[in-house]
């Protein structure tokens, strides 16, 4: 049963339905429960609460098409309108590591925010539109992202939790988090994975920015995660005033064995603790004066 302040319905899909198209009145939706299966949001101006939204669906499964489902139709949530916010919500993809990529959250709206919410999954778990102008393989990007403008998008995440393995945390999008816990899965592995895997466009100056968070890890696991590395060549990653676990590699970063992408990467550190900065990989790019303005402008934009 989904919950407004005076109506009730079976289903979230029937309470989006009851939304105007051209809607500019805020929406709260409270779930209160689990919903099991992929749900859009499709309607802007909406509040999602108090509630689990969880589905099993792996990249690799085989569909009646003959196809493999791919990346991008994995998602258990999909983010598909403006001005979309999700508070005290579980998002979860249950196909489990062995399953290869399971998108929990897909986000392909602007000013897209969450606040304390878990966000799970292993490979791939969640993702911030746009995607990439090209595929490296056929049918690649098969979903309802693929044929779409590629829009930048801004997405803003407040005490939230981000759990994954390989490139839990992707897209080309810009993404502040802020007093997060961005928490890395052992998949029992030499490398246990891959924080981020930007894809920032050329002529954005800004990817993935963490502020005050937490990168944490399960067990047995020192050493063997880097914190990001290029989806495309211009990937960019600002990590600021965080806790850095000690499972992170001292290099911090690979270049996804492209050699080019050394020069046009935009991975920085300022003022994390325990963190082997000094050790870092010497493509590292240093954090400037006016990238520090840009994240106390992010936190006055998210504390509005």
């Amino acid at each position: 049963m989904i919950e407004t302040a005076d109506k009730r319905y079976k289903d979230i899909n029937e309470a989006l339905a009851d939304i105007d198209e051209d809607n500019s009145n805020e929406i709260v939706l409270d779930l209160g429960g689990k919903i099991y299966g992929q749900t859009v949001i499709d309607k802007p101006h909406v509040t999602i609460r108090n509630g689990t939204i969880d589905s099993a669906l792996s990249g690799f499964e085989m569909l009646s098409d003959g196809y493999k489902r791919g990346t991008f139709r994995t998602y258990s949530l999909f983010i598909d309108a403006d001005d979309v916010t999700l508070e005290n919500v579980t998002v979860k993809n249950s196909s489990g590591y062995q399953n290869g990529q399971a998108i929990a959250l897909m986000v392909d709206g602007n000013d897209f925010r969450a606040r304390n919410c878990s966000i799970l999954s292993y490979q791939d778990t969640l993702f911030i539109a746009p995607l990439p102008e090209k595929e490296y393989e056929a049918r690649g990007f098969v979903g309802p992202l693929e044929k779409r403008e590629r829009i930048h998008r801004k997405a803003f995440f407040e005490n939230c939790l981000i759990a994954g393995s390989v490139d839990f945390i992707f897209g080309g999008g810009m993404a502040y988090f802020h007093d997060c816990e961005i928490r890395s899965l052992n998949i029992h592995k030499e490398i246990n994975g891959y924080v981020c895997a930007p894809n920032t466009p050329e002529n954005e100056r800004y990817g993935f920015i963490f502020d005050e968070c937490r990168f944490t890890s399960e067990k047995d696991m020192e050493d063997s995660v880097y914190l990001a590395r290029p989806w495309r060549d211009h990937g960019k990653c600002l990590i600021v005033n965080s806790e850095i676990g000690p499972h992170i590699k001292t290099e911090g970063y690979h270049d996804w064995d492209k050699p080019n992408a050394r020069l046009t990467t935009q991975f920085k550190e300022y003022g994390n603790r325990n963190s082997t900065k000094p050790e870092r990989v010497e493509w590292m790019k240093e954090t400037s004066n006016e990238d520090l303005e840009y994240i106390r402008s992010l936190k006055r934009e998210e504390e509005r």
